[in-house]
């Protein structure tokens, strides 16, 4: 009996052992699969990431491509697109790589449809996923005066069967900075093909220009290199300096009216028309040849070396006296993309010399190029240009009225 009833416990024992292990390797397998799942879960999750990320940067890599394959077409054929179609060209660029149904060689393949097509299969191969990757509702506009924005509604569906799905809808928004690219209007409507010129942001936005003094002055506007001086009869070229005189003015109204304008701390003699400024602390506060502007008819002197070098520079701005940069792949020389809550217009100086230069017959007159790309209204000349070409009236620009306070406030 005693064999026995150890061999039965023995059997019991053997029995729980046994019944231990199978559920330990279970528990074991259990975690295995837990662990597998969560990792290719993991997984999922990081290639829906990865591909959101390849999507925001597709579209900008299109967008780009898009607005150069736009420049090259209008600069090569010399036609601007037809008004605001800019917005709807750039979307068949960007999804077709057509303009007017008519294939662009600088578009090729690289479309938008066949990137993401390429997202899918490149995905689908490495990962063994079903995937697809849909966009719809895709706009383009100017989000600003420098930046082009993208926008579209993204749906993406990744699953792997027997595993999990991951299905989302989300906004991919991209701003395309516009510095650095051609600007049509420049090139076409003002140089006619000789001078080419980039959109550059200025430096100075808001820094262009420091009050120096305020006094009482005669009206108008005069530039010049500062000189600060006892002997006016002594000083070269005059009507492209102002004189600072410390000493009294015993000079003739003639000779004193050669100058571009005067700074003076005693009172002026009769008749002297050029712009002047009666100040007792003249001479300590302005610094040797420095180029300022004197506003008679505000009363005040700008040390403007910020703006002269915004302008030798050939830097754009933000304003709505300006064409857009859609308006410029128009042919617009006004922003008929802005409105009253949407200023996109850009604003910059053509050079009358640099003009010259290529041949181009430029008067000072309020009917020719002289500010924002013949965008006149109405304004004042402010000399800007000290390069010597001997002919002197191309020294001026024209400041519209309703952009000078941009620049001098």
């Amino acid at each position: 009996m005693k064999g026995v009833l150890f061999s039965v416990i023995f059997t019991l024992i053997l029995i729980v052992v046994l019944s231990l292990v199978l559920l330990q390797r279970e528990n074991v397998s259990y975690e295995r699969h837990n662990i597998f799942l969560t990792q290719e879960i993991k997984d999922l999750k990081y290639t829906y990431n990865s591909i959101e990320r390849s999507i925001h940067i597709l579209s900008d890599v299109t967008v780009k491509r898009a607005v150069i394959s736009s420049l090259n077409e209008i600069i090569d054929s010399g036609s601007f697109f037809a008004d605001n179609k800019t917005e709807e060209n750039l979307l068949e660029l960007i999804w077709n790589g057509t303009l007017n149904g008519t294939n662009i060689s600088g578009m090729g393949d690289n479309t938008l449809s066949n990137s993401i097509s390429e997202l899918e299969i490149f995905y689908k191969d490495t990962k063994d996923y079903d995937i697809s990757i849909n966009l719809k509702q895709s706009k383009i506009s100017l989000d600003n005066s420098f930046y082009i924005l993208f926008s579209a509604t993204a749906e993406i569906n990744i699953s792997k069967e027997g595993l999990a799905r991951i299905s989302k809808e989300v906004e991919i928004i991209e701003k395309v900075w516009i510095d650095d690219f051609e600007d049509p209007l420049y090139l076409i409507n003002i140089t006619a093909g000789k001078g080419s010129r980039k959109i550059k942001k200025s430096e100075y936005i808001g820094d262009f220009s420091e009050l120096i003094l305020s006094g009482n002055t005669e009206s108008g506007w005069c530039y010049g290199e500062l000189v600060i001086t006892d002997n006016i009869t002594t000083i070269p070229d005059k009507d492209e300096k102002i004189a600072v005189v410390a000493t009294a003015l015993i000079y003739s109204p003639s000779e004193i009216n050669d100058f571009c304008g005067i700074i003076s701390e005693s009172n002026f003699p009769a008749n002297v028309t050029i712009p002047r400024l009666k100040n007792n602390n003249a001479t300590t506060i302005l610094i040797d040849n420095s180029n300022i502007l004197l506003s008679g008819g505000k009363g005040k002197v700008w040390n403007i070396s910020n703006f002269i070098k915004h302008v030798d520079n050939k830097r754009y701005i933000n304003s709505t006296s300006g064409p857009s940069f859609f308006d410029r792949m128009e042919g617009k020389n006004y922003c008929s993309y802005c409105s009253a809550n949407r200023s996109v217009g850009l604003e910059s100086f053509a050079d009358k010399n640099e003009l010259l230069s290529y041949g181009i017959d430029v008067e000072v007159d309020a009917t020719n190029i002289e500010y924002l790309y013949m965008n006149i209204t109405s304004g004042v000349d402010v000399g800007l240009d000290e390069s010597n070409t001997g002919v002197t009236e191309f020294k001026y620009f024209r400041i519209d009225e309703d952009s000078i306070e941009r620049y001098f406030k």
